[in-house]
């Protein structure tokens, strides 16, 4: 004789229901995951210049630079840009979690509240009419395939764990 255990596929079903709702709140993931890694990235980009790819400073600005802040890099006075864009408890940093949906940056009206001007919208896009090179940090973080692999083994960890957690241990 053949028989279905309808307690089976019962216990099935709500065991993939389960997975489906935890797997379908990604804030733990972006929280947790992404943005670290994503704050450790554009530190690195800061760190590097760009890695290597940002444009020298003008000379004579390099000069007053090094008079005036000495030791400080490119797009680096008094660190605010970098620690707005790599800290998310600073007044300029822009942080924003939903369930589906994480967003990182500065907050603009932070910079030009404070400063006058936004400066890192400024130098992300560069102008040529104020001979101000562009220094691109956020279109960085995404660029070549190191990104795309550390995002997807990130995104397995943290489906790996939610789903260990609604797995009835034997």
């Amino acid at each position: 004789m053949i028989g279905i255990n309808f307690d089976t596929l019962l216990r099935t079903e709500v065991f993939i229901s389960r997975i489906s709702s935890a797997l379908g709140d990604f804030r733990r993931l972006f929280t947790d995951y992404l943005a670290p890694f994503a704050y450790a990235e554009i530190d690195d980009i800061f760190e590097t210049e760009g890695r290597g790819s940002w444009a020298a400073v003008d000379p004579i600005y390099a000069a007053r630079k090094a008079v005036s802040h000495p030791g400080k890099g490119i797009l680096e006075r008094e660190g605010t840009y970098r620690n707005a864009a790599t800290h998310p408890n600073h007044p300029g940093s822009l942080v924003e979690v939903s369930q589906t949906e994480l967003v990182l940056g500065v907050r603009g009206t932070y910079f030009e509240s404070t400063f006058g001007a936004n400066y890192p919208g400024l130098h992300e896009a560069g102008n040529d009419d104020q001979n101000l090179s562009a220094r691109p940090v956020y279109e960085l973080i995404a660029a070549g395939e190191r990104f795309e692999q550390r995002m997807g083994q990130l995104g397995e960890k943290w489906s790996r764990e939610e789903i260990r957690k609604i797995t009835p241990s034997r």
